[in-house]
């Protein structure tokens, strides 16, 4: 190939717009979800990447047996960093923990992503400062560090080194600038203190206390990740909160097993960990399986996109066929031909390339949303120059079948006119080509379709009790919070249109925190339960009525918090050990507590998990639930002068129940929009493909359309005749397509403890889509073949 054939092929595509648009355009389509893809995956497999030596640094995790779902989290006992440096394994260690506290900037509050960590954090990790000194930051009392994007939210445009901010009340300086941490890290933070920063509330007793948070250490040249793992679960097991447990009641039932397992996790493979995807805080990890789909799902469409370039340009080189005839008596070599074809493939795959940048670069905000990830940086120009060159590949093995066709082309027959026709076997190729698009189109269709009812059934579902009209808000958590909760509890209650106000310790919908009460069985045994702390009219809030006995109301109950009463629902009945529910009211466990009532289930994991064992007890709880018949935006405007005066260092965060309840299903709503989407493309490249598909089996068969009408063929059976073969390879799509449609559903509804009514309608929906659209893009040239003339047909 040289300049003078892409010339040629440049003057092609002008004199032919419309072409040049379909071809260019679906090309681009599939380049762009490509690209977009294929940046998410890079984004997922590169997790770390920026980290030095991100398979020395560790991560501690930890999983804690006593709870009654136990699960692997990155937290663990502040003094294991202390044992790590002891044991002479690691070079280096630091802990990390959060502080909620909001950060005010004269009048303003801002949230921030604050971090305490130690000053090794910063090596381990590799961060340079932009200005100032950041060890000085990590090290000062007053100290504080900040990065591009926390000081734009805290200062704007103006400098930041040197500004003064306050954290409930302690004055702290930003001694250092930092850079933004790569979006595709596992520790993500827009300011950091250090461990002795006076705004640090837990800096005298995080480590006598034994306190917890995320504890990194970095693996020396040769260490033995075992051994240190196996000296961690020692000092865990031996740490006073472990042994009080282990001696507890509540260790009884362990067995003799840990009360909280240890594992070490290299950050080069913590977003892929599946313990860690598993867990309550899995949508922060990925799962190999599910980052290759999409992956695959790009690779899809882009496959779909080239048959369809494959099956035009094969149309338009058999038009071309005199043409090509005439080149080869000129004296044009078949390598000379198949050089121009090439080139013309190549430059139309390159146009197309840089198209789908285009296309990729205007949806990447889109795009990273469905995908609830970063991905701004994804635009490089080495991605850049790699998708022109992965363009260059694509055109040529897209132009390999039409420069084939033409090399093999005799200038005789063409010129005869006999010529114009593609052998058997290219043809099959083609249909199969055009089978394959159907079943990808069907296949994702369906899924889309029953995976969106599905959703939608379970954000619709009965939570268990009455949301409509309820308003869901955070207490904050620092004493401040604690000590004005009963005043600005008694004032909300008296504003105009709020019908009752109750709290609870975790909105229903959530499912992060976890309280654990150790209660005996009727045989002796002590159990976990899952507690949930609400206050007295929590349940005549929310509308509730007993199942058995009573549950609480704010007229018969306090505080018996020394000597408590408890509801329980069914399944905490159960695990007691009563034969049933109803046996259980009345009875009196060994420590004290006195069931009073059997509460109906509330759905707090959804319809992702059945109804837990649940012990409800009158206490004080850091979520408030606002019954008012205002909407969201008034209610607001209303409660927040209010909130102002109790608790002037908080920031405000209200929802309604219902956008809380939908919360649970965030992962499969944006699933839908993915699937969504790339049915939508994989249909429409179908169509098109079917489209072309039909526009040479006119022109192929319009000798025998002509004997047909000569013969008393009516434009009924001439229909038919064309219907037959585009029905069949739908057909063929859907033997393909919906079996494995149907394996995809039923292992998505695994996940569910109930089902929307889906049955088979999913599937014969997108059989009947693709008719439809089948029917739609063979419209054009059945018509063509009725119309046809006789007389044309036969001289041409």
């Amino acid at each position: 190939m040289n300049l003078r054939d892409f010339r040629i092929g440049w003057r092609l595509l002008l004199q032919q717009p419309a072409y040049s648009a379909v071809v260019i355009g679906g090309l681009a389509i599939g380049f762009a979800a490509c690209f977009l893809l294929f940046g998410f995956v890079e984004f997922c497999l590169n997790f770390n990447s920026a980290i030095p030596d991100n398979d020395r640094v560790l991560v501690v995790k930890q999983r804690i047996n006593v709870f009654p779902r136990p699960e692997w989290q990155t937290r663990a006992f502040f003094p294991l960093r202390d044992v790590a440096l002891g044991s002479g394994m690691v070079s280096e260690a630091s802990i990390a923990a959060s502080i909620d506290s909001p950060i005010r900037t004269g009048n303003a509050l801002r949230a921030l992503a604050l971090q305490v960590v130690d000053p090794d954090f910063r090596t381990m990790f590799g961060i340079v400062a932009l200005q100032g000194d950041l060890a000085a930051a990590l090290t000062q009392p007053d100290g504080l560090a900040v990065t591009r994007a926390g000081a734009q939210k805290l200062f704007g445009d103006a400098p930041a080194l040197g500004q003064t901010v306050r954290i409930d009340g302690t004055v702290l300086q930003v001694r250092a600038l930092m850079p933004n941490p790569p979006t595709n890290s596992s520790q993500q933070y827009e300011a950091l203190v250090g461990t002795g920063s006076s705004a640090w509330p837990e800096r005298e007793t995080a480590i006598s206390k034994w306190g917890r948070g995320t504890v990194y250490m970095k693996l020396k040249p040769g260490a033995s990740m075992a051994a240190l793992t196996a000296l961690l679960q020692e000092a865990s097991e031996k740490s006073p909160i472990n042994q009080r447990v282990k001696t507890s009641a509540m260790g009884k039932g362990l067995n003799g097993r840990n009360v909280a397992d240890i594992g070490l996790l290299p950050l080069r493979d913590a977003y892929f960990d599946e313990g860690l995807a598993n867990s309550r805080a899995g949508e922060q990890y990925g799962q190999r399986s599910s980052v290759f789909g999409l992956a695959a799902a790009g690779f899809l469409i882009l496959l779909l996109a080239a048959i369809n370039y494959i099956n035009l340009a094969t149309v338009r080189t058999l038009r071309r066929q005199r043409e090509i005839g005439i080149r080869k008596l000129l004296g044009a070599s078949s390598m000379r031909l198949v050089r121009q074809f090439l080139s013309e493939a190549v430059l139309t795959s390159v146009l197309a390339a840089i198209a789908g940048l285009v296309l990729a670069w205007l949806l990447l905000p889109t795009f990273s949303e469905l995908v609830n990830r970063p991905l701004a940086g994804m635009f490089t120009p080495l991605r850049c120059l790699v998708a022109l060159v992965f363009g260059m590949f694509i055109g040529g093995c897209a132009g390999a079948y039409p420069a084939w066709l033409a090399q093999h082309a005799l200038p005789g027959p063409a010129l005869a006119g006999r010529g114009n026709g593609e052998t058997a076997a290219g043809l099959w190729v083609r249909r199969v080509l055009t089978v394959l698009q159907f079943s990808s189109a069907m296949a994702l269709s369906a899924t889309a379709l029953a995976v969106g009812w599905q959703t939608w059934f379970a954000m619709h579902a009965s939570p268990g009790f009455d949301a409509a009209h309820l308003l869901v808000l955070d207490l904050p958590s620092d004493a401040e919070g604690k000590q004005g909760a009963v005043a600005f509890m008694e004032q909300l209650a008296r504003l105009p249109r709020v019908e009752g106000v109750s709290s609870i310790s975790e909105a229903v919908g959530r499912d992060g925190m976890k309280l654990i009460n150790t209660v005996t069985t009727r045989d002796g045994r002590e159990i976990p339960l899952e507690a949930k702390n609400i206050s007295a009219n929590w349940f005549e809030l929310n509308r509730l009525n007993a199942l058995h006995g009573r549950l609480y109301n704010a007229a018969q109950d306090v505080d018996y918090s020394k000597s408590p009463r408890v509801v329980v629902n069914t399944a905490a009945a159960l695990a007691l050990g009563y034969a049933a529910p109803q046996d259980a009211v009345g009875q009196v466990a060994a420590n004290g507590m006195e069931i009073v009532g059997v509460a109906p289930d509330v759905r707090f994991q959804g319809l992702h998990q059945p109804s837990k064992a649940i012990v409800y007890f009158v206490r004080p709880g850091g979520v408030l639930m606002i019954r008012t018949s205002d909407n969201l935006e008034t209610a607001y405007s209303e409660i927040e002068p209010l909130w102002r005066r109790h608790f002037p260092n908080a920031i405000m965060e209200m929802k309604t129940q219902q956008a809380v309840l939908e919360e649970r299903y965030a992962t499969e709503a944006r699933l839908i929009r993915i699937l969504a989407a790339t049915s939508v493309i994989a249909i429409a490249l179908a169509a098109f493909g079917i489209y072309v598909l039909s526009a040479y089996s006119v022109q192929r068969s319009r000798r025998e359309i002509v004997m047909r009408k000569l013969h008393g063929a009516g434009r009924i059976d001439i229909a038919l005749m064309m219907g037959r073969e585009f029905s069949a390879l739908v057909g063929a799509g859907a033997l393909i397509g919906l079996p494995l449609a149907a394996v995809a559903i039923q292992r998505y509804l695994a996940v569910y403890t109930e089902h929307a009514p889906i049955g088979v309608w999913t599937l014969a929906a997108a059989l009947a889509m693709a008719l439809l659209v089948a029917l739609l893009a063979t419209t054009r040239h059945t018509v063509t073949a009725l119309r046809m003339s006789p007389a044309l047909a036969l001289r041409d």
